[in-house]
């Protein structure tokens, strides 16, 4: 009996990818990835985007539109036609397209074979995203109010929240705790705020991600010194990082731009650590706070929450414990590759 096959889509080649391609090869599906952000013609690396992107700075054109809309290498339409090979080619039973505002349209409008839709990014442009979901057999969202938003419109969406794991993030015993508070993630105004209210706690900080020496503007340079230790962390050195760490703050890049809670709060948890964490709607679908993670409204209250565990005013145990055991019961790659193997026609997924 042939093995059943999945096309995943993505912008790049994220962990994302790579956890969902373990699980869904141990429910013995065959999986290919085609990332668009690699998709691209060298015309379009070299030249299009250069020129697009002085064209859009001078104003003369909008962000989202392109010069060269209209050959065969421009961006989108050597993706389509890349994509339409990679199809061709693999012979999915399904295709899986993961995306934030890039996407094979031309192509998902055409193809016969079915497809699931999972939105994954804040702050949508809402015209394009109904556009999008229409394009689908059945359209996962990390935000309830885009769920409310297309089922009020028929279009068959359901909740699908980021998720964890468990053999790459998980506790690690008896390890030193030698680090205060992590942060891992690029810069944005909201997560400076969040992270310069915690300083006023601890400085004893741990920070990894892009853009921080560029952008910040409330962090000296020497204060910012103090704490970045790196621009990247992934794989193994993240959950070592995590479990030496008091505390893991989660930080929305968007404050107030969705409802969804994006991939830190899960892989922190998995990896039994106590997350701090901003409150868009949908944690409270997973989690409670003071229970399985300590939540904040503002910035003004992370210093004397911070506080309150590094002088052991709170049973951290007891959180961190709570959490994990939320994660790993529906939380995890796992479950979610089961639950898109359900949409391959005559998929038999174990129990």
């Amino acid at each position: 009996m042939r093995r059943k096959k999945i096309l995943i889509s993505f912008d790049d080649y994220f962990s994302i990818l790579f956890c969902l391609k373990k699980e869904f090869e141990e429910l013995d599906i065959e999986v290919n990835i085609f990332s668009t952000n690699t998709s691209q013609h060298w015309l379009n690396r070299f030249f299009y985007k250069k020129i697009n992107k002085i064209a859009k700075k001078l104003g003369l054109i909008a962000s989202d539109k392109d010069l060269f809309a209209w050959s065969r290498f421009s961006y989108e339409k050597h993706r389509d036609h890349q994509f339409a090979d990679r199809i061709k080619q693999f012979s999915p039973d399904l295709i899986l397209c993961i995306h934030g505002h890039k996407i094979g349209e031309a192509i998902l409008r055409e193809t016969p074979i079915p497809k699931v839709g999972w939105w994954v990014e804040p702050n949508p442009n809402i015209d394009n995203l109904i556009r999008f979901a229409r394009l689908f057999d059945h359209y996962l969202s990390y935000d309830s109010n885009i769920v409310d938003l297309l089922t009020h419109l028929n279009i068959r969406a359901e909740y699908q929240s980021h998720v964890a794991s468990p053999s790459d993030f998980y506790p690690i015993p008896e390890i030193e705790k030698d680090i205060d508070v992590l942060f891992y993630g690029s810069w944005s105004p909201w997560r400076e705020e969040v992270l310069f209210a915690a300083y006023k706690a601890t400085q004893n900080i741990a920070l990894y991600g892009n853009d921080w020496q560029k952008k910040c503007v409330l962090f000296s340079k020497k204060e910012l010194q103090g704490i970045l230790r790196g621009r990247d962390i992934v794989g193994p050195h993240l959950n070592e990082v995590i479990n030496r760490s008091k505390l893991v703050l989660g930080v929305q890049r968007l404050k107030e731009s969705t409802t969804g809670l994006d991939t830190r709060a899960f892989d922190a948890l998995a990896s039994g650590a106590l997350l701090l964490t901003d409150a868009p709607k949908d944690l409270y679908l997973h989690f409670k706070n003071q229970e399985d993670c300590l939540v904040y409204e503002r910035s003004e209250e992370v210093p004397d929450l911070i506080k309150t565990v590094l002088d052991e005013r709170v049973d951290v145990d007891a959180i961190k414990k709570s959490g994990r055991e939320k994660v790993l019961l529906n939380l995890t790659y796992q479950s979610l590759c089961k639950k898109i193997a359900s949409h391959i026609p005559s998929a038999q997924t174990p129990a």
